[in-house]
């Protein structure tokens, strides 16, 4: 079986994941998982990705907007050390049976990690999503028996995939030469952490990168802190992903309009993550910033003025996601095609 390759950006807040042709993005929610009684023929929710069921190792979960709409007990980890528990597999696995189709299909994965766990979680974490994986996913009428096989491997710090999503091409070569050559600061907006990382030539360099905390859930956290204190009503993070894109809540059939509120909350989150910036790099020794990241058009705004030479990326929820995918045509070119060295280094190296 020919394996596919796949990008697949697991945030503590959405997954992003691409083949290159399809592309999901859902919530980083899971919970339990039931066999539903009745399945509405008028529901306008019909697509595979927004009802996300799968049974692994004997459990069956709800990932995704299905969890949030269906499931009792939901949850969205921001535990910083997620990567050696048991979520961030099934999400991927969830993310994978997207692409699977029939009983079996076999991938080669490019994901990636925050800079402050890069170091101490990758090699577990290969190890954690390589092999062959046994699920069940949810049918109209019966559960589905799928094999989903990783065969190889590469996990990078995260950010690194918009540079490769910017530099190469839909097969992995690189096209952007002068991008490729450049000194990059790339700020990637998460839900739970921001990463700053600068790269040189495609050089990761590691002393000049770090990961901070300041990032949407600072500002998700300031507005549900007002929800409460205001109405009474306490919110779970994934309930307040609405709340947020919105700018409104509804409590007792009433709109309340929370614009100007949410809006205090980000601007004062950019505010601190334009601090960590110039605190990390002088922003006029890059050549260009990019901003990157599910929370970088939030923050754009205010972000943009403040760096002088910054751009946001285009599609900057999904540019992780694309340049894992675009590595991993590089990396795992088939046997027989052009020698990948003399497309020159795409893979980053940390440097003191």
């Amino acid at each position: 079986m020919v394996s596919k390759n796949v990008g697949v950006d697991v945030g503590y807040g959405f997954v992003k994941v691409t083949d290159g042709d399809k592309e999901f993005v859902f919530p980083s929610v899971i919970g339990a998982g039931f066999r539903p009684a009745y399945r509405s023929d008028l529901a306008n929710r019909s697509s595979l990705v927004d009802n996300l069921a799968l049974t692994v190792d004997g459990r069956r979960y709800f990932v995704g907007s299905l969890a949030v709409r269906q499931s009792e007990v939901a949850s969205r980890s921001l535990d910083p050390e997620r990567e050696a528990g048991p979520g961030v597999r099934l999400l991927t696995l969830a993310a994978l049976a997207l692409y699977t189709p029939f009983d079996s299909q076999t991938f080669n994965v490019v994901t990636g990690l925050p800079t402050w766990g890069f170091a101490r979680h990758r090699d577990a974490w290969t190890r954690l999503l390589k092999g062959t994986h046994k699920v069940k996913v949810l049918g109209p009428r019966e559960d589905k028996e799928k094999s989903i096989t990783i065969d190889q491997v590469r996990v990078v710090p995260q950010p690194l995939g918009t540079l490769y999503h910017r530099a190469m091409n839909s097969v992995g070569r690189v096209e952007q030469k002068d991008l490729a050559q450049s000194r990059v600061g790339l700020v990637d907006v998460g839900f739970l952490t921001t990463d700053l990382v600068m790269v040189d030539g495609m050089e990761f360099i590691e002393r000049r990168s770090m990961s901070t905390t300041t990032a949407l859930w600072t500002a998700w956290s300031m507005v549900a802190e007002a929800v409460r204190h205001e109405f009474g009503v306490v919110l779970a993070n994934y309930e307040l992903d609405r709340v947020m894109s919105e700018g409104r809540i509804r409590i007792r059939s009433a709109v309340h309009d929370l614009g100007d509120l949410c809006r205090e909350a980000l601007s004062w989150v950019a505010a601190k993550v334009v601090d960590e910036v110039v605190s990390l790099w002088d922003v006029r020794t890059l050549d260009t910033v990019l901003l990157t990241g599910g929370g970088a058009k939030a923050l754009a705004e205010w972000l943009l003025p403040a760096l002088g030479n910054a751009q946001l990326v285009d599609d900057a929820q999904l540019a992780n996601a694309r340049g894992y995918r675009k590595l991993a045509a590089y990396c795992f070119r088939a046997a027989g095609e052009e020698n990948r060295e003399a497309e020159g280094p795409v893979t980053a190296t940390a440097a003191g």
